[in-house]
């Protein structure tokens, strides 16, 4: 293989031979030491020889002593090379500029991700990070080794427990793991807890202050469930009451599906519009095409330029129509109910917030008119119905 690459650094020359001496030519060419190969003897009075270039400038004085002609059938290896490039140096030149262009811009930093932040702002983090060198347009192989990137963070940075660094092609991203700093204890003005809403109390928990209801209790909206008022009668003390009340509180709801469904289903065909965004303003720049479908479903992608923190108003948005075949579907009256009743209890749990859930369901009345289900529902649910009330103490 090295031998092979020192033919083609050297330059060598596939030629052709004519003559009845050919033989008698390539052995007085290795008498004398020069380098001949891939011999092929075509007829009587043709073959082929390569040879190398330093060589080939002493075969004359040979082919004059036998007879003989040649003709260069192809010029190869680096001096050849050399040849053409000086010949089209504004291509070549133009390729090893590109090559070194994109070897310099894979080696920018052009954007920095802060992940895992959370009290501590990302422009805090950033700015720290210029300090010890990275910032945008910088390229990656000027900073120093990640490790001493990350102690000098570390320093900048003495809110975070531990700061992560590393380059992900042309993105640095910092990683911060925030000290755990317990919270200061909050200070509550006394309240007491009462009900939002009426109910059959379900059961409660008072964390603080002093139970005034029982399971199974019925209670109104403004009631006192938890006391803030603790210790003797003649002279309590106010506290901030804290716990949870659940409490049974009865629904009744109305819903109204109809028969006839609309329905669409994706049919892979797919039409394409490019603009670019300038404030307010877009112009259309690729997806002149006329569209081969009439129904369809549009998505948009908008994207606007960023540096650092700043946003400008230039950017681009691809907007993707997908085609669609619309039809309508007719379900049964069973179908309809189940899906009015997962409608109503759908928004009974939207109504009543996190942590409750639906005990009963009846449905009391339903019917089927105009091509609707109209459907009436009772539904029994457990939630948290305690909300704060403060408490005001005269004199204050």
């Amino acid at each position: 293989m090295q031998h092979q690459w020192l033919k083609w650094f050297n330059g060598y020359l596939v030629i052709i031979l004519n003559g009845r001496r050919i033989e008698r030519l390539i052995n007085l060419a290795v008498q004398k030491g020069m380098q001949v190969w891939n011999i092929t003897r075509y007829d009587e009075q043709r073959g082929k020889i390569a040879i190398r270039l330093e060589d080939f400038l002493q075969l004359k004085p040979l082919l004059k002593e036998t007879g003989c002609r040649m003709r260069i059938l192809s010029k190869h290896g680096f001096p050849f090379f050399l040849t053409r490039v000086r010949k089209r140096y504004a291509f070549f030149g133009g390729f090893i500029l590109f090559i070194a262009m994109l070897f310099f811009l894979s080696h920018v930093i052009w954007s920095i991700e802060v992940v895992g932040n959370e009290n501590i702002s990302r422009q805090h983090v950033l700015e720290a990070a210029e300090k010890v060198g990275i910032e945008q347009g910088k390229f990656s192989f000027l900073l120093d080794d990640p490790d001493k990137i990350q102690a000098r963070l570390m320093e900048q940075l003495p809110e975070a427990s531990w700061i992560g660094f590393r380059m992900k092609g042309t993105k640095a991203q910092i990683r911060v793991v925030e000290k755990v700093i317990p919270d200061d204890k909050e200070v509550l003005s006394p309240r007491h807890l009462v009900a939002k809403k009426s109910a059959v109390i379900h059961n409660i928990f008072a964390e603080h202050g002093k139970p005034m209801v029982r399971p199974a209790d019925f209670v109104r909206k403004g009631d006192i469930l938890v006391s803030g008022f603790i210790g003797k009668e003649e002279s309590p003390t106010a506290v901030a009451a804290k716990g949870i009340v659940e409490g049974e509180v009865w629904y009744e709801t109305e819903v109204v599906i109809p028969i006839k469904q609309k329905q669409s289903v994706y049919l892979g065909e797919q039409h394409r519009n490019v603009f670019l965004v300038w404030g307010e303003k877009q112009f259309k720049i690729w997806g002149f095409g006329e569209l081969t479908f009439k129904e369809y479903e549009t998505r948009e992608d908008t994207r606007v330029m960023r540096w650092r923190d700043k946003t400008f108003p230039l950017g681009w948005k691809l907007e993707t129509l997908q085609s669609v075949d619309v039809f309508e579907k007719k379900i049964s009256e069973a179908e309809a109910l189940e899906l009015a009743k997962e409608t109503a209890k759908q928004d009974i749990l939207t109504k009543m917030g996190n942590g409750g859930y639906i005990k009963e369901e009846k449905v009391l009345h339903h019917k089927q008119e105009n091509d609707k289900v109209y459907i009436k529902m009772h539904i029994v649910a457990i939630e948290d119905i305690a909300v704060e009330a403060p408490i005001t103490i005269e004199g204050e």
